[in-house]
């Protein structure tokens, strides 16, 4: 009782010197309330859809414990980080305190441009296709091994399966590690101890001797990258071999095997699920004789998974106090704009809520509709990655497995993203013919 009372004072506190802040800026907070305790959207995925629905498309909330103001649409969430770029910056870890000037995706200015730039040559410097055979023979085996037994599996269980297949996917792609050797396995367990389910938040003495730790297994490896010939095939490779390489790269480089397999293997795990669903799309993949069009319909899936759940919310911190459609931002609160929510558009989407992968088969959508991995400058840097693994999971689920519902459970919020509820089953057993 003392707790939750103290916890309604300080929100009481925190709201009135918002409201002071906007009557000295000449105008008013958006509407809505701040909630004392965790918000339902803990437990409820739909839930700042509905206040999307009743308050408008500009509302505010607590959230992390901070004063957030919500933007859904993506016109409004292009207008607003188009309009207050430079007075605005992403809300992630403090990478400072393990590598210097810190994540890609917080910098801003002449030095996110040049280290943007840095990287957006390494990944045009290396294409999935020379890895293409083994990133399949890697998705085939971990599959496999999930659909062993009597094929019946749980929410667990798959995302193991799924990690386990995108670390050594990106171990591969960005580090130069191939699967199962002995540089993947100690850079496997390295990870798992500095960074076993997404990004570090906070750090502690314990966290950056694991990072140490890590970083000097890179090191290593790349001393022996450096001596390969030919085209790079990896992103470390091409680093170390151009000479275009410093800690701060490294950093990026480590943290970016954590983001991309964590993110990646939300994904991959919602895929799953949703094929699983859906009977017969995998038989229409098996049977489509044109090789472009069954690359549109495994492309598909992943672009409508991504649309209705993996894609959540960009999360900006005002630097100053903001002024958006006719709304005051306080200096130092949060944005969040809802991508999730904006996904969700009827005028957009035709029957929103449901998952249909054809919408995507012959129609592009623009930013404005669809934004399933940024809005801004600091769009995601493996977007086309995404898509094409994605896609190949899907082909090497349609050539050599056979998917079926168990039980639907009600999505439950995870460490970042929502996932399926722990109760969530589906079978997977392999082809005879495959």
């Amino acid at each position: 009782m003392i707790d939750r009372l103290k916890r309604q004072l300080h929100v009481g506190s925190v709201l009135a010197s918002a409201r002071l802040v906007a009557w000295s800026h000449g105008g008013r907070l958006a509407p809505g309330r701040l909630a004392p305790d965790n918000e339902p959207i803990w437990r409820d995925q739909e839930h700042l859809l509905k206040l999307y629905r009743r308050l408008g498309p500009v509302f505010k909330m607590r959230w992390g414990g901070k004063f957030t103001t919500c933007i859904v649409g993506h016109e409004f969430g292009h207008r607003f980080l188009a309009e207050n770029k430079g007075r605005i910056r992403a809300v992630t870890a403090d990478l400072t305190q393990v590598f210097p000037i810190g994540f890609l995706r917080q910098l801003e200015g002449e030095t996110h441009t040049d280290y943007r730039r840095r990287f957006l040559a390494a990944f045009k410097a290396v294409p999935l296709a020379p890895h293409e055979a083994t990133l399949r023979t890697i998705i085939r085996d971990r599959v496999a091994a999930l659909a062993a037994g009597d094929g019946s599996v749980d929410a667990a269980a798959v995302a193991r399966a799924a990690k386990s297949a995108t670390t050594a996917v990106f171990l591969l792609l960005i580090m130069g590690a191939d699967d199962k050797s002995a540089a993947a396995e100690a850079l496997t367990r390295a990870m798992d101890e500095f960074t076993p389910n997404g990004v570090l938040i906070h750090f502690g003495p314990a966290d950056k001797e694991a990072y140490a730790r890590l970083r000097a297994l890179v090191v290593a490896h790349a001393t022996e990258l450096a001596k390969r010939q030919g085209q790079p095939r990896s992103l470390l490779e091409y680093f170390v071999r151009g000479r275009d390489y410093d800690e701060t790269v490294l950093g990026n480089l480590i943290t970016m095997v954590e983001g991309a397999r964590y993110d990646t293997h939300g994904l991959w795990r919602w895929i799953l699920f949703e094929l699983a669903a859906q009977a017969g799309f995998l038989g229409r993949v098996r049977a489509e004789p044109d090789a472009a069009r069954r690359m549109a319909l495994v492309r598909s899936v992943v672009q409508e998974t991504l649309r209705m759940q993996q894609s959540e919310y960009l999360h900006r911190v005002a630097l100053e106090t903001l002024k958006f459609d006719g709304f005051v931002i306080p200096k130092g609160s949060w944005v969040r704009v809802c991508i999730w929510e904006g996904h969700r558009d009827p005028a957009k989407f035709d029957r929103p809520d449901d998952f249909i992968p054809d919408r995507f088969v012959d129609r592009t959508f623009p930013s404005t509709s669809y934004a399933p991995l940024g809005l801004d400058h600091h769009m995601c840097l493996g977007a086309t990655w995404t898509l094409d693994l994605g896609a190949m999971l899907v082909e090497e689920l349609a050539l050599g497995f056979d998917l079926a519902p168990v039980h639907h459970a009600a999505p439950l919020k995870g460490r970042f993203h929502f996932e399926p509820g722990p109760d969530a089953r589906l079978t997977i057993n392999k082809r005879a013919e495959a």
